[in-house]
């Protein structure tokens, strides 16, 4: 008798994030059993330890090598066999009770296209509060959450509509319109909890700026792979 399909494929995509995908993993295991929940790190060809925690404590390890994120989640999208596939950054702290509110907002009607979390930080300052607040906005405005929103969708429908397309960015703007054409958006009532690493690099007014820009070049025809020499 076959193992029983888990109810969600968490697929991480990971770059040199041998220090926090061990955080990463520890969380999600203690929010929910395998039976529930299965673990897929794809990685896109990291130099330190990343690979050797994902083979100790993940599922599954898909070794995608070049070709930027979305071809890392495409590839462990494949691999996958959870009805649902929820699209986390190793970086990303899910809210608690994650795997109950998805569950939820799955089981109502109309059934979603898709589901997202809102954006939250890592850090309470002010500043980071208001980008969170502009980038929850932003994702309802243009109906297109943001990869830290930690994006979820039915493998099924993710198959039908070609998944994420091998772009060096912006990704989410190619999959959840097509999604969207299957049933709603959905932004879940919790918050996550992204890093904000990156903002620090390069300062968080910078960095905000910087992401808005991008999203209304690339809203003005702009290709992405034009866009991906702003993104540092």
């Amino acid at each position: 008798m076959s193992a029983p399909r888990p109810a969600v494929s968490v697929v991480i995509p990971t770059l040199n994030e041998g220090a926090g995908l061990e955080d990463c993993v520890e969380r999600l295991r203690a929010s929910a059993s395998r039976d529930e929940v299965e673990i897929v790190v794809c990685d896109g060809g990291s130099a330190d330890g990343t690979t050797a925690a994902a083979r100790r404590l993940a599922d599954r390890l898909v070794e995608a090598g070049g070709g930027g994120r979305a071809n890392q989640m495409h590839r462990g999208a494949l691999a996958a066999n959870g009805e649902l596939l929820l699209f986390l950054h190793a970086d990303t702290r899910l809210p608690d009770g994650w795997l109950g509110l998805l569950r939820a907002a799955w089981s109502r009607a109309p059934r979603p296209g898709a589901t997202a979390f809102r954006l939250g930080f890592d850090r309470d300052e002010p500043v980071y509060r208001l980008i969170a607040a502009l980038g929850n906005l932003r994702s309802r405005w243009t109906g297109v959450p943001q990869g830290d929103q930690a994006v979820a969708c039915r493998r099924e429908e993710y198959l039908r509509v070609g998944g994420f397309p091998p772009v060096p960015l912006l990704e989410e703007y190619f999959l959840l319109p097509k999604l969207a054409a299957l049933g709603p958006v959905v932004t879940l009532d919790a918050r996550v909890a992204t890093s904000a690493r990156r903002y620090e690099r390069n300062g968080p007014v910078f960095n905000a700026l910087r992401n808005s820009l991008i999203v209304a070049l690339f809203r003005l025809g702009v290709p992405p792979e034009t866009l991906k020499r702003l993104y540092t």
